[in-house]
């Protein structure tokens, strides 16, 4: 059981999407629309985010998204891949996320193998042409299935995911265009690519139970984390982990340690993701930091030597992620 005011959750009638829905509203309903996701420039509240989705996953429908289709997914925001992820599996559709930095070729035969009929991705447009994840994902789409192409920002030739909202809600005053209803147990919720791997919603939530078990986060808290120094399914499952509990997850667009550390004092975090290479920088590469009782939430193996000396100069703790 994963948010304090609901019942015992059965896998076999209820989708990973659902769970983070009903949870998310009603932190909202206690709260407020109080932050849930924050990145650099945009924050995203829990009433936003709980209406936003099934709006989102009508318009999907309503513009040609069916059940089982597979959709690339090329972002680097955490609200932004939130509302993906949730909108297409809402939709029926089976989200595939793609390496934020993965290389045109690469992301060709990502998108090709797995049959991606759609991609959802971000970028923004200058002098120059589109640069982001955009560039990179749009020109691989022209060696792939891809055929239509959803954009968070102003991505050329993209529908933007506020048009997919409003297509949603023009189908009534929830976005109540019809849903198909998926089988937990067998139906996938997120699709994995080098090397290739399916996961249903069963899967998903099993694996948000585990990290809600190892985290240990809870209503209040504030998590930050960069998406590179993780693996794509936690991510993902860090985002749901806040958004079910309560907590606020705060993404980090470095990849360096000192871009972690403004991260923690800007936003108070009392939780961290870091890799051990970026634990030995925050530990020996920087000074104190006036934010106490944060817990590091290690990727990796790191040495003794180091979370102690971490605990001695930060006061703060350290534990393995999963």
């Amino acid at each position: 059981m994963i948010d304090g005011d609901s019942g015992p959750l059965a896998v076999s009638d209820i989708s990973v999407t659902e769970v983070v829905l009903a949870a998310a509203r009603g932190h909202a309903l206690r709260r407020g629309d109080r932050p849930a996701l924050i990145d650099p420039g945009r924050e995203l509240g829990f009433a936003r985010f709980a209406a936003t989705v099934p709006a989102a996953a009508s318009g999907l429908r309503r513009l040609g998204v069916r059940a089982g289709d597979v959709a690339a997914v090329h972002l680097t925001g955490a609200g932004d891949l939130a509302l993906a992820v949730h909108a297409l599996t809402a939709a029926g559709a089976v989200p595939m996320p793609l390496p934020p930095d993965g290389a045109v070729d690469d992301l060709a035969v990502m998108m090709t193998e797995s049959g991606a009929r759609f991609l959802l991705t971000a970028g923004e447009t200058g002098p120059d042409g589109v640069s982001g994840p955009a560039a990179a994902s749009l020109a691989a789409t022209e060696r792939s299935y891809v055929r239509q192409v959803f954009s968070f920002g102003d991505v050329p030739a993209a529908t933007p995911f506020g048009r997919l909202v409003q297509a949603g809600a023009s189908a009534g005053p929830a976005g109540t265009f019809p849903m198909p209803s998926p089988d937990p147990l067998r139906d996938l919720a997120l699709r994995l690519s080098g090397p290739v791997e399916e996961i249903t919603h069963a899967d998903r939530l099993a694996d948000l139970y585990h990290l809600g078990g190892t985290v240990g986060i809870a209503e209040g808290d504030v998590l930050v984390c960069c998406g590179l120094d993780c693996a794509a399914p936690t991510w993902i499952g860090l985002v749901d982990l806040c958004l079910t509990q309560g907590a606020t997850f705060a993404g980090v667009p470095g990849q360096d340690a000192a871009a972690l550390l403004d991260a923690i004092r800007r936003h108070r975090a009392t939780a961290a993701v870091v890799t051990p290479a970026k634990l030995r920088a925050l530990t020996f590469d920087h000074g104190s930091v006036a934010v106490p009782g944060v817990r590091l939430l290690v990727t990796g193996t790191p040495s003794p030597e180091v979370v102690q000396a971490c605990r001695v100069r930060h006061g703060w703790t350290v534990s393995a992620l999963g």
